[in-house]
């Protein structure tokens, strides 16, 4: 797990669900939720909160439960079933939100959970979504596609997906007729992590700044739609 970069625009904060990172100061509070991989404090993770926290938003990090436990013992072990990631990132839109209106956004497994709880009845406050490489499918597996609730989709998201992700790739995504209600943009030549290959235009943390202008512009669409 890759801690280089730690930012000095979030801070740490204890709940009755676990330790969380906060920062920013703007009307538009993002909740960012991790990838099943990394936690709340992986460079990626930082880097993206502090281009949000730079373009005007307030953030906030937290970790699911299996990631404690990771962070605390430094053991690997899989993710907890998407059902129950749902209960406890619902659990965490309660304490962060607090009952104020929000935007969810989140690394793959993140994002992915973000897009479901978005379209949740429970989740009147989530004001949209955005997903940073979401996982269409799992590595390998092109068949076992996750779009069956993006495909019904009613509530505002936005992707934001590397062309050569191998978890759903430029050539792959364009057939899955994803609906309107969801806005997708492409980074050139880059995975599922933003990690560039030879031929891409811009580095990762390029990718993670434009991924957050990309982020203000969509919201202000929203606002300015609604």
């Amino acid at each position: 797990m890759s801690i280089q970069y730690l930012s000095s625009l979030l801070h740490c904060h204890q709940s009755t669900l676990g330790d969380y990172l906060q920062g920013g100061s703007g009307d538009q509070h993002v909740i960012l939720a991790h990838g099943s991989g990394v936690g709340m404090r992986h460079d990626f993770m930082q880097r993206q909160a502090d281009a949000l926290i730079n373009q005007g938003f307030k953030v906030s990090l937290f970790e699911y439960q299996y990631m404690q436990t990771i962070t605390a013992t430094g053991k690997r072990r899989p993710p907890a079933r998407m059902p129950v990631l749902l209960e406890e990132h619902r659990a965490w839109l309660a304490e962060l939100g607090q009952g104020k209106s929000v935007w969810l956004m989140g690394k793959s497994m993140g994002g992915r959970s973000s897009s479901l709880l978005a379209q949740d009845g429970e989740s009147k406050l989530v004001l949209g979504w955005c997903a940073l490489g979401y996982p269409f499918h799992p590595q390998k597996k092109p068949d076992n596609l996750r779009v069956e609730h993006l495909l019904t989709n009613a509530s505002p998201g936005l992707i934001i997906q590397g062309t050569r992700d191998a978890l759903g790739n430029q050539e792959e995504v364009v057939t899955y007729q994803i609906p309107r209600s969801i806005k997708v943009h492409w980074l050139a030549h880059m995975d599922h992590g933003f990690n560039a290959y030879k031929q891409a235009p811009i580095t990762q943390e390029q990718a993670i700044q434009q991924s957050a202008v990309w982020f203000k512009e969509w919201v202000l669409q929203q606002i300015e739609d609604e």
